[in-house]
């Protein structure tokens, strides 16, 4: 047995629905995959992994809940489904609970006419989204990630103050989540959005909220709202001391995304963003920042308030995560991973959680859409892809960019 950390109990605490916490991420493959020898390379590559070894075993209160290290059946584990819907598929798998009786993950081998797809679920309790990243990256067969948590720095008390911020403005796109959900994705190139982040003395990652901001505020007006504030939760995985990556060791800083300013330039309005984030994530990478709110959480659950407080909360009108993924294309058993599809989770009455992860020179971000939200998807979409094109004639002032270059470690 294993201790279960204050962040796992969190975690748990949040599987209150109506969909399962589950994390994925969908690869499409150039290829065919033999699902028999997938088994078997996935039994040999975990054997090195031993995060899906560890099995779930509760008892009353999760102080008590441990992790019991398994023998794994990869003919429970790896698994095939024919379908002529790969992301509607997907779809339908993550609305459903994972056996606690086993390692809480899946491999999934989607078959169409014509393509493969490779399915990988994990509940979020085993595997935060930088862990995640870093296992889905070896059973591909990559060779090991660089570390990329951001450090844990000595400025616990300050921790708290990442989460203070007027709360969203007030919208119907803010509902009580149902089961069910609809990915939406837009693609584009990691160089160009490196090239506008770097012009404003930003990240990529400040280019993604503002890009999500505006398609917000875009999907309110067409419903005859206007969004004067928008305010975005952006996860971040904290490091040990030694910068290693930790499972569900998970700050996070909120910002609120300014609207334009008469005669504001893009560059301009971009670099005030990125103001904003450098101070935030500055005091949400305290480790106290995981552990306060964990704790927060965790009582939450305990008293039964979990789901009532989030299904009312107007604190954020959105989730932003962004992992940086492998920068060299992945094989498996000879196949080329044409493209990485980040999922995730979402909880309350957040109806838009959106995505991104790096891979092979391309970002693709994903939005996970509520039935809520689904009226204004096209006009959603079509803001997101309008953002992140940018305005690439602007010449503005070099900034240091500092890690315009990358993006930010997720949970």
């Amino acid at each position: 047995m294993e201790r279960f950390t204050i962040g796992d109990a969190a975690e748990l605490a949040g599987d209150v629905g109506p969909d399962p916490r589950l994390i994925a991420v969908l690869a499409e493959l150039d290829g065919t995959v033999d699902t028999g020898e997938l088994r078997a390379i996935v039994a040999d590559r975990a054997a090195g992994l031993p995060l899906l070894t560890h099995r779930l075993v509760r008892h009353d209160g999760t102080r008590a809940t441990r992790w019991q290290q398994v023998a794994i059946d990869p003919a429970e584990h790896v698994l095939e489904i024919a379908t002529d819907d790969p992301v509607g598929t997907a779809t339908d798998v993550l609305v459903a609970s994972l056996p606690e009786t086993i390692p809480m993950w899946r491999l999934w081998v989607l078959r169409s006419c014509g393509t493969c797809h490779l399915l990988f679920v994990a509940h979020h309790v085993l595997l935060d989204g930088v862990t995640a990243l870093t296992v889905v990256s070896a059973l591909f067969g990559s060779p090991p990630q660089p570390p990329t948590a951001a450090p844990a720095p000595r400025r616990a008390w300050l921790a708290p103050l990442a989460a203070l911020n007027v709360p969203t403005s007030a919208t119907s796109l803010l509902a009580p989540l149902t089961s069910g959900f609809r990915l939406v994705t837009v693609e584009e190139d990691l160089e160009r959005l490196r090239g506008i982040a770097h012009r404003a003395g930003a990240t990529i990652n400040d280019v993604l909220l503002l890009a999500v901001a505006e398609a917000l505020r875009a999907a309110a007006l067409q419903r005859g709202e206007r969004l004067r504030r928008v305010v975005v939760s952006v996860p971040v995985t904290i490091g040990a001391a030694d910068g290693e990556p930790s499972r569900n060791r998970v700050g996070g800083f909120l910002v609120s995304v300014p609207q334009r300013r008469r005669g504001e330039t893009d560059t301009q309005l971009l670099g005030r963003l990125a103001a904003r984030t450098r101070r935030r994530k500055w005091l949400a990478r305290a480790p106290s920042g995981s552990t306060a709110l964990s704790a927060t959480l965790v009582a939450l659950g305990r008293t039964g308030w979990y789901r009532p407080l989030f299904e009312h909360q107007r604190a954020i009108i959105s989730l932003v995560t962004n992992l940086r993924g492998p920068a060299a294309a992945l094989t498996v058993m000879g196949a080329r991973v044409r493209s990485l599809t980040p999922i995730s989770p979402t909880l309350g009455n957040v109806g838009v959680v959106v995505a991104a992860l790096s891979y092979a020179g391309r970002l693709r971000i994903t939005a996970r859409l509520d039935r809520a939200a689904w009226d204004v998807e096209d006009t959603f979409v079509d803001a997101l892809r309008s953002g992140l094109s940018g305005s690439t004639a602007e010449t503005g002032t070099p900034g240091s960019a500092g890690d315009a270059d990358t993006t930010e470690p997720s949970g």
